[in-house]
C-alpha cells in the first residue's frame, strides 16, 4: 500500500517535471522565433534604408544632369518653363517608387545677405526683409534679431536686436551664431520666432552663400513686392503675368521705375542654387532628402547641404 502510494507520487512528480520542461522549451522556442523575426525585420529595414539612399543619390545625379543640360541650352536665363522646373511624378523603382522636384532657391530672399561683405548689416537687404515680414503680417522688428544673429560683434542692434545676453536667459542657455545661417530652420533659435512665424516665412527665404541675387523669373509675388515699397499687389501680379513661363525679355525695362536704382544690381534672371527634394518609398520605408545644389557656369553641380527626414 505504502509502496503503491510512493509510486503514484513519483509518477505525479515526473508528469509535473515533464510539463515544466515542455513549458520552458515552448517559451524558449517562442522567444527564439520572436528574436529571429525582429532580426529579419531589422535587416530588411537596414537594407531598404541603404537601397533608398542609393536611389536618392541617383536622383541627385539626375538633377545635376538636368541642370547641366539647362545651362548649355539657355545660359542667359532660368525660368519656370524649363525642364528643371517640371516636378518628377512618382516613378517605379525596384521595390517601390521615387519622386522629386527642383526649386529655384534664388527666387527667395537670402537671409545671409543681411550682412554685407564688410561684415556689417546691409541696409538695402534689411529694408527688403522688413518689407517681406510686413507683407506676411509678421513683426518687421524680427529683422534686427536676425541681423544680430548673423553679425560678428556682440553689440545689440538698437532698438530691436538680440545678442548673447538674451539667449543666456533661455533654457538651455546658448549664444548667437555670429556667422552665416546654414538652413532657414535656424530662425527658430532666434529671438521672436515661433513655429507659426517660421512656417509663414519659410517658403520665401533661404540660406545661401552671401551675395546671391534674386531671380525675378521665379520669385513669388510677395518676394517681388518686397523689392520696393512702390510695388503693390496689382503691380506684382502684372509682373508675374508678364514673365509667364518664359521669363522677362528685359529685366531693366520691367523693373526700372519700380525699384530703386541700387536694387537693380541685386536682381537677375540666372540661378546658381537649387533645392532638390526627393522621396523614395520602399515597402514600409520612406526616406526624404533635401539637397541644396550649386551649379557653376560650366554646368558642374555639387551639393552644398543635405538633410534627411523632416525639415
Amino acid at each position: 500500500m505504502i509502496r503503491r502510494s510512493l509510486e503514484r507520487r513519483q509518477r505525479g512528480a515526473a508528469i509535473l517535471t515533464a510539463m515544466l520542461v515542455v513549458a520552458i522549451g515552448t517559451l524558449l522556442a517562442v522567444n527564439l522565433m520572436w528574436e529571429a523575426t525582429l532580426d529579419q525585420r531589422r535587416a530588411a529595414a537596414a537594407f531598404a534604408a541603404d537601397q533608398g539612399l542609393l536611389y536618392l543619390q541617383g536622383a541627385e545625379a539626375w538633377a545635376a544632369d538636368i541642370l547641366r543640360q539647362d545651362i548649355e541650352d539657355s545660359p542667359d536665363a532660368d525660368h519656370l518653363g524649363e525642364e528643371w522646373a517640371i516636378e518628377l511624378p512618382p516613378l517605379p523603382v525596384e521595390g517601390g517608387v521615387i519622386a522629386g522636384r527642383l526649386e529655384d532657391l534664388q527666387g527667395r530672399f537670402n537671409l545671409n545677405n543681411l550682412i554685407g561683405e564688410d561684415g556689417r548689416e546691409d541696409p538695402i537687404a534689411v529694408a527688403q526683409f522688413e518689407r517681406l515680414l510686413t507683407l506676411l503680417e509678421l513683426d518687421p522688428r524680427l529683422a534686427g534679431a536676425v541681423v544680430d544673429w548673423l553679425d560678428g560683434d556682440v553689440d545689440t542692434r538698437f532698438p530691436d536686436g538680440a545678442e548673447d545676453a538674451v539667449y543666456a536667459e533661455a533654457d538651455p542657455h546658448y549664444r548667437t551664431a555670429n556667422g552665416p545661417i546654414t538652413t532657414p530652420s535656424e530662425l527658430l533659435a532666434i529671438q521672436g520666432f515661433d513655429r507659426a512665424a517660421y512656417e509663414r516665412l519659410a517658403p520665401y527665404v533661404t540660406a545661401l552663400p552671401r551675395g546671391t541675387t534674386i531671380n525675378v523669373n521665379t520669385a513669388p509675388e510677395l518676394v517681388l513686392r518686397s523689392l520696393s515699397d512702390s510695388i503693390d499687389a496689382a503691380q506684382a501680379a502684372a509682373l508675374v503675368e508678364e514673365r509667364a513661363d518664359v521669363g522677362f525679355a528685359d529685366v531693366d525695362a520691367a523693373f526700372s521705375g519700380l525699384v530703386e536704382p541700387e536694387m537693380l544690381p541685386r536682381i537677375d534672371v540666372v540661378t546658381s542654387h537649387f533645392l532638390l527634394t526627393a522621396t523614395v518609398a520602399l515597402g514600409t520605408t520612406q526616406i526624404t532628402m533635401r539637397s541644396v545644389l550649386q551649379r557653376d557656369q560650366s554646368g558642374l553641380t555639387r551639393a552644398l547641404f543635405r538633410n534627411l527626414g523632416v525639415e
